[in-house]
């Protein structure tokens, strides 16, 4: 479906405006969301990343994770309306998935959209490289999550 008719904005937009309801089906609003790349079950990445939570204390009752698949779009101000994240935690997601058109400091918070935004690699390039781990851990996640200094 076409929707906006314009030479200026191409079609490949449109999904923007796709309904999220199947996507985000279970979620409540919470302070967290963490965006992630499909992982498969069984695999290496759920366990890491439920780890990396638990070094943070967050519990399942603070958090929405919502798996991505490579290059899926979604629209953020869906995602925003539906769930509320004060801290959108984004691993392996880039902001153009989400329809933004802005550049964020890796493994750093960033402020955006009156909210705190901490991208990251994907599960499988943390694992690889620990020096990206460990900065992700020293200057991200632990201000953030532990620390509590971006409210």
């Amino acid at each position: 479906m076409n929707i906006i008719k314009s030479d200026i904005v191409s079609p490949e937009y449109d999904v923007l405006w796709d309904d999220i309801g199947a996507l985000v089906q279970g979620a409540s609003p919470r302070d967290i969301l963490i965006l992630v790349n499909t992982f498969a079950p069984g695999g290496t990445e759920e366990p890491q990343l439920l780890k990396m939570l638990e070094a943070c204390k967050l519990t399942p009752a603070q958090y929405n994770i919502i798996q991505l698949d490579n290059n899926k779009v979604v629209a953020w101000h869906q995602l925003r309306e539906r769930l509320d994240p004060r801290i959108i935690f984004l691993i392996g997601i880039l902001p153009a998935q989400l329809g933004i058109s802005s550049l964020f400091v890796l493994n750093a918070p960033n402020r955006f959209n009156d909210r705190i935004w901490l991208p990251t690699i994907s599960l499988a390039g943390l694992e690889q490289n620990p020096d990206a781990k460990k900065h992700l851990w020293t200057n991200g996640m632990r201000p953030i999550f532990v620390d509590g200094l971006h409210k």
